[in-house]
């Protein structure tokens, strides 16, 4: 998926920076070692391992799988032990590189190469060495991909309390990792197999000290363009004196099927089940920083944390080979098995009102005949298959048939084999069709409503525009169904405290804007809205955020104790905004408000309000005077507005005229009661609209089935229910009274199974 419309902002890792030693023995404890009373997930638990289907094991691959020798992972562990230490401040570091190299080299590749990078760390115990550090990495080519990049390695270097020089043996840290790609690309190399992507087998430097070696990787990869689709990083992987068939793998955010894939592969090829630790960001080795620039990532790790690390008894003596064994086979039958039937991957959906477009990543790759796109109403379940034959493309455009309807999608891989892939990640999409003007979306904390006092204000603020009012809560969510009905969205929070939205939510809303939708939002501390997470102001708005997006915001800063008593207009047409002298947030200061962000827009969007102070900008109250707290964003795609400070503090007046200078002159709010979309389900017809004394619905049923016909406010309340039985299919015609309605704006529902038809009617006296 495209992650244009992400909320979390992973901070970009500061590339070999200088460090002290008490920094680096630290850093040597990052979150290596592990919690052992964590929960954690057994694989055979997931939904995943449930939806796979059943196929032969491939012969190459258990053929490598059985190749892999217990004698030659011992003889690499014992000249690894030999050394007596890796630790990446000695004298001999180029030497002990040049050497696994040369392993590769024996093999028969003939691609394999030292990338050095520059490490500033200060002297060490007064001892001189190299700044200059070197990565291993052996290449083998891609037979139809070669340009899709499989990375699979682990870290050489060694540490070891108190004397890292000198004795630091660290066989299983992290020897093991060592011993077992240098085997897989061993076993790979004696069978002459060929994968269709290209691996690079990379042992890296100075990991101990804080993962410098996987970082410079990651990072040149990233800012080189290398289409990286998998990393698997193996870290401490022989410990288990108890013989237990087990191995664990940890998972990434937002990458959960890579460690999932190994899961699968690991108990297909082997006798070793998986279970998953609950730690979804482990930053302790060098699959981090690849998750960290972007790249799918999972991490091998043993079932039982050795008790040896970074201590000198870290030694061959104290490893299980034939556990090892096991889990090197794993690793070599995850790579295989992505050769043969990829896990399809960045799948996203674009919604329009003309169909829901579905994009995902291509491959180059021979073994892939193409996917299967599947389809449900329902989340997470109910998907039935919606092509005729595999699609060889990347792109496919659905149409269903209703409109304002959310719909579920993954996708599959199909190889030539016409073996099948476990399902993609969901995505969501729905065709828009802008028929209702307002939508009122209120954020409320827990499970709370709106109160009265505040729902008056808003009605009266409202005046005249016809809306629909949600509070958003613990309980209560909206979705595209929702969204993609309002032609404006009015998205509000009156406190400090609020629900956030959901991931769906926020996706919801940038669908919303990319069709075309306008947005106002109007709240208190519209950045932590909007970006989850603790973060220091002022804050830097990278492009790619959805608050970016949606309101093209530069930056956003705060000071907590400066003081709003009014926003001034600096824009044509906008008026000054007072809050109401009884109102407040401190009853220290009334008629203002703290707390308040503002912002820097970027060259599209316009300052339209600025902060104002009864104090002077030299104190601590009236610092954020003349700042932006209103920006607006009127472009081809969409237009928005953005206000730091809630409506229902401001003059009703105020607010009042604001709504309606907005709706009417900025988001074109129209006169009158929309046409009928004939295109919509049941093509229904109200008539006369306005209504007096009674009205006529006409509507047409593709097949028979029980109808409801309700008649309900704009608050989303039922004034009556005019029709719920079953009716033949064909065209109907009903009629009924009205008398007695109070005069104002009203919604008919018609609904026959999922589908909905929406007609509004002004009743008047």
């Amino acid at each position: 998926m495209k992650h244009i419309f992400c909320r979390l902002i992973i901070a970009m890792l500061a590339i070999i920076p200088t460090i002290s030693m008490a920094q680096a023995e630290k850093a040597c404890l990052v979150e290596k070692c592990p919690d052992p009373s964590a929960p954690v997930t057994r694989f055979s638990e997931t939904a995943y391992a449930r939806q796979l289907h059943a196929r032969d094991n491939d012969p190459v691959i258990t053929a490598m799988v059985s190749a892999i020798n217990t004698d030659t992972l011992r003889s690499t562990l014992r000249y690894l032990q030999n050394r007596g230490s890796r630790f990446l401040m000695r004298d001999d570091n180029k030497e002990l590189t040049t050497s696994l190299m040369n392993k590769f080299l024996s093999y028969g590749y003939t691609d394999v190469k030292l990338d050095s990078f520059y490490l500033a760390i200060p002297n060490w115990n007064g001892l001189s060495d190299s700044a200059w550090q070197y990565n291993v990495v052996c290449t083998l080519a891609g037979n139809s991909a070669p340009g899709e990049i499989y990375v699979v390695g682990g870290h050489y270097d060694s540490f070891c309390q108190p004397d890292p020089m000198n004795n630091a043996p660290g066989v299983n840290d992290n020897g093991t990792a060592v011993a077992a790609t240098c085997e897989i690309a061993r076993v790979m190399k004696l069978l002459n197999y060929r994968p269709e992507a290209t691996i690079q087998f990379t042992l890296f430097g100075a990991e101990e000290l804080g993962l410098f070696g996987s970082r410079a990787a990651a990072y040149q990869a990233r800012l080189s363009g290398t289409d990286i689709r998998y990393m698997l990083n193996l870290d401490m992987i022989s410990n288990n004196p108890s013989d237990s068939a087990a191995v664990k793998v940890y998972q990434y955010i937002g990458f959960e099927w890579a460690g999932l894939a190994a899961a699968a592969a690991t108990e297909r090829y082997t006798d070793l089940s998986v279970v998953f630790p609950p730690n979804h960001t482990n930053s302790g080795s060098d699959s981090f920083p690849y998750w960290a620039y972007g790249f799918p990532s999972a991490y091998f790790e043993e079932i039982f944390f050795s008790p040896n690390w970074h201590i000198p008894s870290d030694t061959l003596g104290n490893c299980n080979i034939p556990y090892l064994k096991k889990v090197t086979g794993g690793a070599l039958a995850t790579l295989a098995e992505q050769q043969a039937l990829p896990y399809p991957q960045s799948l996203w959906a674009e919604s329009s009102k003309e169909k829901i477009t579905l994009h995902w990543m291509p491959t180059g790759n021979d073994f892939v005949r193409g996917f299967n796109i599947y389809r449900s109403e329902t989340a997470g379940t109910g998907f039935q298959k919606i092509n005729a034959a595999p699609v060889a493309d990347s792109i496919f455009h659905d149409v269903p048939g209703t409109l304002n309807k959310q719909y579920y999608y993954v996708i599959s891989t199909v190889n030539n084999d016409q073996a099948e892939s476990p399902y993609s990640n969901e995505v969501y999409g729905a065709r828009f069709n802008f028929c209702d003007s307002l939508l009122v979306l209120a954020n409320m904390k827990g499970n709370k409503t709106t109160p009265d006092s505040v729902l008056a204000f808003y009605k009266a603020v409202l005046d005249t525009i016809p809306y629909k009012w949600i509070d958003i809560n613990a309980v209560q969510k909206v979705n595209l169904s929702v969204l993609s009905r309002y032609r404006s969205i009015l998205w509000m929070s009156n406190s400090l405290e609020f629900e956030s939205p959901t991931e769906e939510m926020v996706f919801g809303t940038y669908q919303f804007v990319q069709n075309g939708g306008n947005l106002l939002f109007a709240g208190l501390s519209p950045s932590h809205f909007w970006i989850n997470g603790s973060f220091n102001y002022p804050l830097y708005i990278p492009e790619n955020t959805i608050i970016h997006n949606l309101f093209k915001i530069d930056s956003v800063d705060r000071k907590t104790q400066s003081m709003l008593f009014r926003a001034n207009a600096v824009a044509p047409g906008y008026d000054t905004l007072r809050i109401d002298s009884l109102k407040y947030m401190d009853k220290n200061f009334p008629g203002q408000l703290y707390t308040i962000d503002v912002f820097s827009p970027d060259p599209a969007a316009t300052v339209v309000y600025r902060f104002d102070s009864k104090f002077d900008s030299t104190t601590s109250f009236g610092k954020m005077k003349h700042r932006p707290v209103g920006i607006e964003y009127l472009g081809t795609d969409h237009k928005s507005i953005l206000l730091s400070f809630p409506l229902y503090y401001l003059d009703t007046t105020d607010a009042h005229d604001f709504m309606h200078f907005v709706m009417t002159k900025k988001f074109g709010y129209p006169v009158g009661i929309p046409g009928v979309d004939l295109t919509e389900p049941f093509a229904m017809q109200v008539f006369p609209n306005p209504v007096q004394d009674a009205c006529n619905i006409t509507f047409t049923l593709d097949h028979p089935g029980r109808v409801r016909l309700t008649l309900v406010s704009l608050m989303g309340q039922t004034v009556s229910t005019w029709l719920d039985r079953k009716l033949e299919r064909g065209t109907h015609r009903l009629h009924f009274s009205t008398a007695g309605m109070k005069p104002g704006m009203y919604e008919v529902l018609l609904q026959q199974g999922h589908e909905t038809a929406v007609r509004k009617i002004v009743h008047l006296d």
